[in-house]
């Protein structure tokens, strides 16, 4: 049975920023896809957060969350 995990990569390389192996493990698609919308939302709130404080921010359009399928 196929497990999925949500990757934080960024969007402009592709590159693998992170991969939540170690925190999430879903059984289905759909169940990895509803979190890493989520992930984008905090990661955007977090970003406005930092901003409206005055800190260094990564810009949520700079990265993606995506689903990948581990064996």
């Amino acid at each position: 049975m196929s497990k999925f995990i949500v990757q934080r990569i960024d969007s402009h390389s592709g590159e693998i920023l992170d991969e939540m192996v170690d925190e999430m493990e879903f059984n289905t698609y759909k169940e990895t896809e509803e979190y890493s919308l989520t992930c984008a939302g905090d990661f955007a709130t977090g970003a406005e957060v930092l901003e409206l404080a005055g800190r260094d921010f990564t810009n949520p359009d700079d990265v993606d969350f995506v689903v990948e399928e581990v064996v």
